[in-house]
């Protein structure tokens, strides 16, 4: 380090421990004296190369304790430290952080076991977020967990979300990063996702099969990729056989009703204000839940037949498998080639299985 003033050779000491992550945010930084005596230099220079570092933004300097590397978030508004790829190998701390919308249905519960499971045959720890269907609560954990250092995310996107300006920014910036049961379109990120088409249109040609032509797409009212490609599956299979998609053919809830009852009491309506319609294709658990109920109390069972998405074991349901060991799989696998530094967007589909009743 020939050149260069001792308190600059202090100075640059400290930000490549910084850096390489040998002095986390929060550690203690050697104080003036013990600087003083390792570089054999006078306590006025090591004091200036405390000073400029915490003028910098690297350190902060607490009276009568000492100096400390300052938080992740404060080092991150630092352009020469966030404008760099150094921080993400400096502070990882060897965790995945998975995102969920809930905790509420199976699915979520399989998914978090299965991801469990895989994680566990790595050398990474597994931090679970639940946004709780909230948007803003998913980008607030997607920055907390980069804040943490965490080296990549799987994300469960929220049920009524089409494109989050956080997952956004995540593929600008090449984080990390998975999405799971939802694709955004016309953006290459990587995602795992189930043959959502295939399989509507397979459930649905199941129940013309079976007699039924008066046939609904039961849903949440969620303009998501899964929603629109479960409905595009739904809508040709009528076409193919000579029936154009009608208002009495889709029951969409509002995602504004929230109350269970007050969405069984809108399908109720609605079947009530349909009385030709004998089929009906629920989109997910939750709304075969709801007829489940209905049919029980109202003793409708003979006139419908019904296929629904991941309710499994109810002998008057024919329902949609999906393999969660799977895609789980799929997710840390993607992830961990993703870390490793293959950049390469990867789009994988599980196929689900259709078991007819």
């Amino acid at each position: 380090m020939l050149g260069i003033p001792l308190y600059k050779q202090i100075i640059n000491d400290i930000l490549e421990k910084i850096f390489d992550g040998t002095l986390r945010p929060g550690d203690r930084i050697p104080s003036e004296h013990e600087l003083s005596s390792t570089y054999m230099v006078s306590s006025i220079t090591s004091k200036n190369a405390l000073a400029e570092l915490a003028d910098k933004g690297y350190i902060i300097r607490k009276k009568g304790k000492g100096s400390f590397v300052n938080s992740l978030e404060n080092l991150m508004a630092i352009p020469s430290f966030s404008n760099t790829s150094t921080y993400r190998s400096a502070f990882h701390s060897k965790t995945i952080g998975l995102i969920l919308p809930s905790m509420k249905t199976g699915i979520d519960q399989q998914l978090l076991n299965a991801i469990e499971e895989e994680i566990s045959k790595t050398d990474y720890l597994l931090t679970l977020t639940i946004t709780r269907e909230n948007q803003e609560k998913e980008s607030a954990a997607i920055e907390k967990l980069k804040l943490q250092g965490a080296s990549g995310l799987i994300i469960f996107p929220t049920e009524h979300e089409l494109y989050n300006e956080s997952i956004l920014k995540l593929n600008i910036e090449k984080y990390p990063f998975v999405l799971v049961d939802r694709w955004l379109r016309g953006i290459r990120t990587n995602t795992v996702m189930i043959n959502n088409y295939d399989v509507t249109k397979k459930a649905t040609e199941h129940l013309f099969a079976k007699g039924h032509r008066d046939i609904v797409f039961l849903s949440p009212d969620s303009r998501n990729t899964v929603t629109e490609d479960r409905l595009a599956g739904f809508k040709d299979c009528l076409l193919e056989h000579g029936i154009t998609l009608n208002p009495h053919n889709t029951c969409m809830i509002p995602s504004g009703v929230t109350d269970p009852k007050e969405k069984k009491e809108l399908i109720r309506d609605f079947l009530n204000d349909n009385p030709a319609v004998n089929g009906i294709i629920c989109s997910n658990k939750e709304m075969a839940t709801y007829i489940i109920a209905i049919f029980d109390q109202d003793n409708l069972w003979e006139r419908y037949g019904v296929c629904a998405f991941d309710y499994y074991n109810h002998a008057r349901i024919s329902y949609v498998e999906q393999d969660i060991a799977q895609i789980a799989k799929e997710c840390i696998d993607i992830l961990l080639d993703t870390i490793r530094g293959d950049t390469a967007p990867k789009q994988v589909c599980v196929p689900a299985e259709f078991h007819p009743v």
